[in-house]
């Protein structure tokens, strides 16, 4: 039992016990007193009616006698009037019947009244001439008993409610408030959210527990914070340039290395100032690290959301563009690389005014997927820049048109190339000249053919499963496929140009009316993938809204998975959308965990039921340093009771790795059955 309630119970059962004792007191006295009022009234009645009678009683009048008798005593007061003359040995007797009374039988038996008797001697001087004798009648005290007991019942009722709910409230003043905020403020410190101090409880014995608690959570939200920004400087030792802000190349080669295993269009720019290089010659490394900070910080501002930035070496820096589409925008695509070379021209300037190397740069262009390594795509990078140091552009390019490589660069290129390396190139350009359709398709190009797609539900879906570490399912990962002409495109082809034109919304809603049909027919859990665009947009917010409402049944089937860049550049968005799927009862889920350098506090503000770890921490888990900030990643979710997922999982040492850090839920090739992976490779 509660303290609350023992005291309210305690204090109740003290305030009725004290209410009886004075209830049972005052009827006692009333019922004393009803019988004392009897006795006096039978004496006055005796006196007066021994004075009225006297002359008669000389003149022997009985008939007058009798006449006084019954005037005096006609009523309900008495119950028997008896009058013996001692001269003639006559008795006067009468007696009157109960009055009828709305006085229970069980309150007579219960309450007794006895009725009073009272006799006196008539005399007149020393002659005695009569003996009369008086019998009270119970019945109006019992009514007066009767009343005043049910005043009396009233009141104690009045007055005992009115008590407990004065009781109540100062209980609740005093004691459940002060104990209700301890309880709340205890679960908020388990679940990691601090919030405000406790107020000071006008309860002098909770003071003492108020500073304890506060002192309590500020000391456990200084332990969190510490250990985020612990994690926050991990990551960055691991992934991040000190000096740009930009990935480093540890990181860069992991999305060079995912670029290359995409079969979508890109591009590769690389741009080199040789000035940073000409100031750590000289040793002037604080000015060094001055230009490469204005360079990445410019870098970060005109980059899109999809480019990934990384600094390749002290003086060459990478954009990486998965969804470029060149094959219709060269020129406009020279034009924008040359302007990005002079806005670098001018910084270098600013920070190295006597330098006067050029900046050039270079851009791999790809629209076909090709056998190259990480380690040939540097070579052709180094070419690029060889290529551009040359020219008097200050920039050159390997792209395609068309479907095949432009003759007079790959002629150049073969040149400058050893034979091996031309027969490789050589492969690559008859690759190149059967490359599929869709790999030239434009933003527009696909967004009108999602457009048709949805119109004509030419949309379908697949799923891939994630399993906890003892193979059990958790839940199953849904995809988008596009149907044209035969053909089958996995979501990575489109949802990028979607992603650029902000026209995520539509596709989203008929990905999510398509799965909450699947699961009116299969009992099972699904996860969709939101897209940011679609997150940053308040009329698809109402609208899941107004969906969710219409199918509270799925609630524990269908879950959200929200990109972490929603969180940290879109907050108010993404704690809209999350407010949505909690009042619907709705779980959600971060996807891209710890991919931004930014700190991970923001999940202080939420509770995801799950975070699937950014792929760049879980790709190749062997390197100390990847691990070290793996693990801090993963203590900052766990501390919050938040599962943790690894995507993109292919071999077994590297599941073996992951679960052996603590990784609770994979998903990948390696994990999923071939009866399961009807898709592709995941998009995550």
């Amino acid at each position: 039992m509660s303290l609350y309630r023992q005291l309210f119970i305690g204090l109740s059962l003290l305030f009725l016990l004290l209410l009886t004792g004075i209830a049972f007191s005052q009827f006692t006295t009333t019922r004393s007193y009803l019988v004392e009022q009897q006795t006096i009234e039978i004496d006055n009645a005796i006196h007066a009616v021994g004075l009225a009678i006297s002359p008669y009683v000389k003149q022997d009048d009985t008939v007058a006698i009798e006449s006084v008798i019954n005037a005096m005593f006609d009523g309900s007061l008495y119950q028997k009037v008896t009058l013996q003359l001692l001269e003639d040995n006559t008795l006067i007797e009468r007696a009157y019947p109960a009055q009828p009374s709305d006085v229970p039988h069980w309150f007579r038996q219960w309450v007794k009244i006895p009725p009073v008797t009272r006799q006196n001697t008539l005399t007149s001087g020393w002659l005695q001439y009569g003996k009369i004798s008086v019998t009270s009648s119970p019945t109006l005290a019992y009514s007066k008993l009767w009343q005043s007991g049910w005043q009396l019942l009233t009141t104690f009722i009045v007055g005992f409610v009115i008590g407990v709910l004065v009781l109540k409230l100062l209980l609740d003043h005093f004691v459940k408030k002060p104990l209700r905020q301890f309880q709340q403020k205890a679960h908020a410190i388990a679940d990691k959210h601090f919030g405000q101090p406790l107020p000071m409880p006008s309860t002098k014995e909770f003071v003492p527990l108020t500073h304890a608690f506060n002192q309590m959570s500020a000391k456990i939200e200084q332990h969190f914070n510490q250990q985020a920004q612990e994690a926050d400087l991990l990551r960055k030792r691991a992934y991040q340039d000190p000096e740009s802000g930009l990935n480093n190349r540890r990181r860069l080669l992991l999305h060079m290395e995912d670029w290359l295993e995409q079969d979508s269009a890109g591009a590769i720019v690389i741009v080199k100032l040789e000035a940073i290089s000409r100031l750590r010659g000289k040793k002037e490394y604080q000015r060094a690290a001055l230009l490469a900070e204005k360079v990445g910080h410019h870098l970060r501002n005109q980059a899109s959301i999809s480019e990934k930035l990384g600094r390749l070496s002290h003086s060459e820096f990478v954009i990486i563009r998965p969804e470029h589409t060149v094959a219709t925008d060269q020129e406009q695509s020279t034009s924008a690389m040359l302007t990005l070379l002079d806005q670098l021209s001018h910084i270098q300037a600013s920070c190295s005014p006597e330098s006067h190397q050029p900046v050039y740069g270079g851009m791999i262009i790809r629209h076909i997927p090709s056998s190259l390594g990480v380690s040939a795509l540097l070579a052709q990078c180094d070419n690029v820049l060889s290529k551009a140091q040359h020219s008097p552009h200050r920039f050159a390019a390997i792209y395609h048109q068309n479907g095949q490589l432009q003759q007079s660069e790959a002629q150049e290129d073969r040149k400058q190339l050893s034979p091996q390396r031309q027969r490789k190139q050589q492969e690559l350009h008859e690759r190149q000249m059967y490359q599929p359709e869709h790999l030239l398709w434009g933003k527009q190009q696909w967004l009108e053919l999602c457009q048709s797609a949805i119109e004509n539900d030419n949309i379908t879906l697949s799923f891939q499963m994630v399993r906890d570490s003892q193979h059990h399912p958790v839940h199953q990962e849904v995809f988008a496929i596009l149907k044209h002409h035969e053909h089958c495109y996995s979501a990575h082809l489109f949802i990028p140009a979607l992603n650029a034109l902000k026209q995520t919304t539509e596709l989203d809603r008929h990905i999510i009316r398509k799965a909450i049909h699947y699961l009116s027919l299969h009992q099972t859990f699904l996860a969709i993938n939101i897209a940011p665009t679609s997150v940053a947009d308040t009329g698809f917010i109402q609208w899941l809204d107004s969906l969710l409402a219409e199918h509270p049944v799925v609630s524990q089937q269908l879950i959200f998975e929200l990109p972490e860049v929603a969180f940290l550049e879109d907050s108010a968005q993404a704690r809209l959308l999350c407010m949505v799927l909690d009042k619907h009862h709705f779980t959600y889920g971060i996807d891209h965990f710890g991919h931004h350098f930014d700190s991970v506090s923001y999940l202080r503000q939420f509770q995801p039921q799950y975070v699937k770890i950014d792929t760049d921490f879980t790709r190749q888990p062997i390197d100390d340093v990847q691990q070290d900030a793996l693990r801090a990643l993963l203590q900052t979710a766990r501390h919050r009771d938040i599962k943790t997922i690894a995507t993109r999982v292919e071999h077994q040492p590297q599941y073996q790795a992951l679960k052996t850090l603590g990784i609770e839920g994979f998903q990948g090739h390696y994990i999923t059955n071939q009866k399961e992976a009807n898709h592709g490779r995941s998009s995550s």
